[in-house]
């Protein structure tokens, strides 16, 4: 099948029963000539340190949009071909060389239909056989799946630990860090992002090694369900911090100093995103200035997405996420069978420790918390991040 819109699933009806369906034609396989390992240039970070044109759209903006287009074709699809009694579809991957990269899966949601087996395989190896069935000449596969969903317990989980603040005015105040440890399946989930958790508990190691004792509590957590919509941060912002539905704010709202975030993979760090909170640039910019001879040194206004560092932004508290390295993180690791502990970087994973147990001792000890964005529930300007 090449489906480019709906009604192009019309031809199919009555015609898939207990088949195995390819559900798109031969891809373009392109040779490229760019490293699959890139780090920013200089003039990169020099051109991300501007401020963005004024009314100017979001990129990410742009790729949510096409992404939910897609997702919503995705799911007409999936519709039609259960409804037709297809016994699984075949999915050519997007990487090259070899390299699976899995999306989708089903929703995530109590209740929802169970999906009919889904298989990515090598867009090299899936071209060969759409050509050969191109040339009617019977194709046989085999194939054997196991999988189930687990319905004992429906939770999720985060997990939560601390250093207790030692100050006696400020040591009910927080300052945090951390990234997610749910994976995407193909992979090991190495880069997305248990290295984000092996930095924070490795920034968090060094806290204590050298015998901190911060004025502020120092809470990590590795959260839980980031990849079917940052759930488990959005949740405990709901529970300790803001309810957006509600309008409501916890106790500890006013006592949240930072959220620092890692999660762009293996790469290291050079710089963080303010997003949109022109107070904290000159904080951050002292903050990284013992780092510039190990490549850190730009702090951006703009804004950054796709990680757990919105669900604090989003309710008004400061949240940051790092700008990193993307070595090989769209091109071989990000939810694919290469994301793997083979193709974490060690020694940026070093670096990156010690800039985030910086950043958090710096936030633990200042006299002040960390200066926030205006915030009014009521506006209608607020955008709400939806998954």
């Amino acid at each position: 099948m090449e489906i480019k819109k709906e009604e192009d699933l019309q031809q199919f009806k009555g015609k898939l029963k207990d088949a195995m369906v390819f559900v798109q034609g031969e891809q373009e396989v392109q040779t490229s000539f760019e490293p699959d390992a890139k780090r920013y240039t200089d003039e990169e970070l020099k051109k991300l340190e501007m401020i963005p044109e004024p009314g100017g759209r979001s990129p990410f903006a742009n790729r949510m949009e096409e992404f939910m287009a897609r997702n919503r074709l995705r799911q007409s699809i999936s519709t039609f071909l259960s409804d037709e009694g297809a016994s699984v579809t075949v999915e050519p991957s997007q990487g090259r060389y070899g390299t699976v990269f899995v999306q989708s899966g089903g929703s995530y949601r109590k209740g929802s239909p169970n999906q009919i087996p889904q298989v990515v395989i090598a867009v090299e190896h899936y071209n060969r056989i759409v050509r050969i069935l191109k040339q009617n000449i019977p194709v046989k596969l085999e194939m054997e799946y196991q999988a189930n969903f687990v319905e004992s317990d429906s939770l999720g989980y985060n997990v939560i630990a601390e250093i207790p603040g030692t100050d006696k005015k400020l040591k009910d105040e927080i300052v945090m860090l951390g990234g997610h440890f749910d994976t995407w399946h193909a992979g090991t989930g190495a880069t997305d992002n248990s290295a984000g958790c092996a930095i924070a508990m490795e920034a968090v190691r060094i806290l204590k090694a050298i015998g901190i004792q911060p004025r502020r509590t120092i809470r990590v957590a590795m959260w839980d369900a980031e990849e079917v919509g940052l759930i488990g941060s959005r949740e405990y912002v709901k529970n300790h911090f803001y309810d957006r539905e509600k309008k409501e704010k916890k106790p500890e709202y006013d006592k949240l100093s930072a959220y620092f975030n890692y999660d762009n993979g293996t790469g290291k760090i050079r710089g963080v995103y303010a997003q949109g909170n022109e107070a904290v640039v000159p904080i951050f910019e002292q903050w990284l200035k013992p780092f510039h001879n190990l490549g850190a040194t730009t702090v951006t206004i703009r804004n950054t997405g796709g990680t757990d560092h919105q669900s604090f932004d989003g309710a008004g508290l400061p949240g940051f996420q790092f700008i990193q390295d993307e070595i090989h993180y769209d091109t071989r690791t990000h939810h694919s069978n290469m994301d793997v502990y083979d193709l974490a970087m060690r020694g940026d994973l070093m670096q990156s420790a010690v800039i985030m147990a910086s950043f958090v001792y710096n936030a633990a000890m200042r006299d002040e918390k960390l200066p926030r964005k205006y915030f009014d529930p009521n506006e209608e300007r607020q955008r709400r991040t939806r998954f």
